[in-house]
C-alpha cells in the first residue's frame, strides 16, 4: 500500500523541525551504589516550566530503540525535558540489545530501584514535575514501581504504551517450567535453565530467580496495580497489536475497568510503526498539553 499524500508531507515537516532544532542529547552514566553497577541514559533538557519526560523502553531493549528514539526526539522538539534511561539489566553501561539465550540474572526489584534512582536524579536536576511514559514491558516496570515505591508526590502522570502482562499460558509460560523453577529457589538452587517466555520461546536462559521475578506480573496483577495506584494514568494500545490476538480483546475491556484513560490507535501495531508514530507522538502531547483555559 503506497502512504498518503498527507502522510508523506507529515513526515517532510516532522523532518524539518527536527533538523532545526539541536537534539542536545547528553549519555549520563551513574553508578547505582545500592546496585554496585553503572547506568546509563540518554537526557535531553528542555524548557523550564515543563515537566521532565522519563520514557522506559521495552522487554531485553536498550534507549536506542526505535519506540523510544522517536518519542523522546518529538517531546524535545515540543519543549519537554526527556530522560531515556537504559535498564541495566545487571550489565553495567549495557548498550546493546540483550538476547534471549544470553544469561539473564536481572529481577524485577532491581529494575525497580533502577527507575527510583533515575527519578531521583531528575529531582536533583532541579525537576519539580515529572511524567513516565514506558512501552510495551517497560510500562510494567514503571508500573511496578509506582505500585511499590508509591511516589505520588513526585510523579504527575503516567502514560503506559502497549501494555500487556508476562504471565499466562496464553502468552507461552509453561506450568511445569514455573513449578521447575520454583522447586529449584525452594532449595537454593540458583542454577539458570532455559524458559519459555514472551518472544523468546524456549531460549530465555536464566537464573530461576530472575524468570520467577517477572512472573510476579500476569494479568490480575496487572489491573489490580492500576486500580491501587494513585497518580492519574493513560494506556495507549494499538488496535493492530498482535498481542491483542493472544490474550483476546477483553483485555480492553479490563483496562477500561480500572481508573486508567483507555486510548485505542486503530490500525497501530505494538510498536507504533510507519505512520502511526506520528498517532502516538500526537496522543502524547495532547494528554501533556493542558488545555487552555478561558480568561
Amino acid at each position: 500500500m503506497q502512504p498518503s499524500i498527507s502522510f508523506i508531507l507529515k513526515c517532510l515537516s516532522i523532518s524539518l523541525l527536527c533538523a532545526s532544532i539541536p537534539a542536545q542529547a547528553v549519555t549520563v552514566a551513574q553508578k547505582i551504589p545500592s546496585l554496585s553497577l553503572t547506568a546509563e541514559a540518554n537526557y535531553m533538557l528542555g524548557e523550564e516550566d515543563k515537566p521532565a519526560v522519563l520514557i522506559l523502553h521495552g522487554f531485553l531493549t536498550t534507549n536506542q530503540f526505535h519506540t523510544i528514539t522517536s518519542i523522546a526526539n518529538f517531546l524535545h522538539s515540543e519543549g519537554f525535558s526527556t530522560l531515556a534511561p537504559t535498564l541495566t539489566l545487571n550489565i553495567s553501561q549495557r548498550r546493546n540489545l540483550l538476547r534471549c539465550n544470553s544469561l539473564h540474572t536481572h529481577t524485577l526489584e532491581r529494575d525497580t530501584m533502577e527507575i527510583d534512582y533515575w527519578i531521583q536524579w531528575l529531582q536533583a536536576q532541579g525537576h519539580e514535575k515529572i511524567v513516565l511514559i514506558g512501552h510495551s514491558s517497560g510500562s510494567l516496570n514503571l508500573l511496578e514501581y509506582l505500585a511499590t515505591k508509591k511516589p505520588e508526590n513526585v510523579i504527575s502522570s503516567t502514560i503506559f504504551t502497549s501494555l500487556f502482562y508476562l504471565n499466562g499460558e496464553e502468552l507461552g509460560i509453561i506450568p511445569d517450567e514455573v513449578e521447575s523453577a520454583r522447586m529449584l529457589l525452594k532449595n537454593r538452587i540458583n542454577k539458570p535453565g532455559s524458559y519459555h517466555f514472551l518472544f523468546c520461546n524456549d531460549q530465555y536462559y536464566a537464573t530461576p530467580q530472575s524468570f520467577l521475578s517477572y512472573l510476579k506480573l500476569d494479568r490480575a496483577y496487572t489491573t489490580q496495580a492500576l486500580n491501587t495506584i494513585k497518580t492519574p494514568s493513560y494506556t495507549i494500545i494499538g488496535g493492530a497489536d498482535k498481542r491483542l490476538h493472544k490474550v483476546g480483546r477483553e483485555w480492553l475491556n479490563e483496562l477500561e475497568s480500572t481508573p486508567t484513560n483507555l486510548i485505542i490507535i486503530e490500525g497501530a501495531n505494538h510498536f507504533f510503526s510507519n505512520e502511526y508514530e506520528f498517532d502516538i507522538q500526537d496522543t502524547i502531547l495532547h494528554i501533556l498539553t493542558p488545555p487552555l483555559t478561558e480568561p
